[in-house]
């Protein structure tokens, strides 16, 4: 299998299993039921990546940080469930990330293959999927954010985009970040935004899957997010159409 394949390979499995092991805990609580998926899935996501690249590196958000990463030419980053809290309360808003990055390459944010897969709807979404351009099915433009921490500037972002568009605004909670990429390329919304920071395995593959699609992703200020940094946090991102960029680097400066 090819590096999108084996992306597109780990990210149904790992998914398929976290939707079995949901499905065969029905009274279990919820704090459980996030610790026995977390475990799970990571442990399949290991297991085969042992099989199917096993001279790559693997940096997990359930595995140790090994700093020896830094200097690897290939690592996967990797969520084996984004949206945990979503998961364990049994909605729909959960994820798996698989993404490649490779020091040598010349793409956008050196990330070369991703996959994003969404167990609840059965939606995969891949680097290399033909692209049929999406298109913004709603008249508000809708920006989505955390159900936790939504931006403390959203309402200054908004104001902005009313006045520089003439377009409503509608502010909508979701949870994990490749849920939220399938929402905008699914033409379901307009952009998501992320001014409290996460950690890269949160945003790698939704960012490939992201430019793939035609959408842009930059931090507040316009500039490309980096990946396999010691420090595995991203303090802020924007995932957009690109039309949309100018204005929200603007409100956000």
């Amino acid at each position: 299998m090819n590096d999108h394949e084996v992306a597109r390979h780990i990210a149904r499995r790992a998914g398929d299993l976290l939707a079995a092991v949901r499905d065969d805990s029905p009274g279990l609580p919820s704090r459980e039921l996030a610790a026995l998926g977390d475990r799970a899935a990571h442990e399949l996501c290991m297991e085969l990546f042992r099989e199917f690249r096993p001279n790559d590196f693997v940096l997990s958000e359930e595995g140790e940080l090994d700093p020896s990463r830094n200097s690897q030419d290939r690592l996967w980053i990797i969520d084996p469930l984004d949206g945990t809290s979503h998961y364990s309360s049994r909605g729909s808003d959960y994820a798996v990330h698989i993404a490649l990055w490779e020091r040598e390459s010349t793409q956008l944010s050196q990330i070369t293959a991703a996959s994003v897969y969404i167990p609840a709807t059965g939606v995969m979404l891949s680097m290399d999927d033909d692209v049929v351009p999406s298109i913004a099915r709603a008249q508000a433009i809708r920006i989505l954010v955390s159900r936790t921490r939504p931006p403390r500037e959203i309402d200054k972002i908004a104001v902005e985009l009313k006045s520089e568009t003439g377009r409503d605004i509608d502010v909508v909670p979701m949870g994990s970040v490749g849920a939220k990429v399938a929402h905008i390329i699914a033409g379901h919304a307009d952009m998501y935004i992320n001014t409290g920071g996460f950690h890269e395995w949160d945003i790698a593959a939704p960012l490939g899957v992201a430019h793939h699609y035609g959408l842009t992703v930059c931090d507040r200020d316009g500039n490309h997010l980096e990946f396999n940094q010691t420090d595995t946090i991203v303090p802020n991102a924007v995932i957009t159409r690109p039309q949309f960029v100018p204005t929200l680097v603007h409100s956000l400066a």
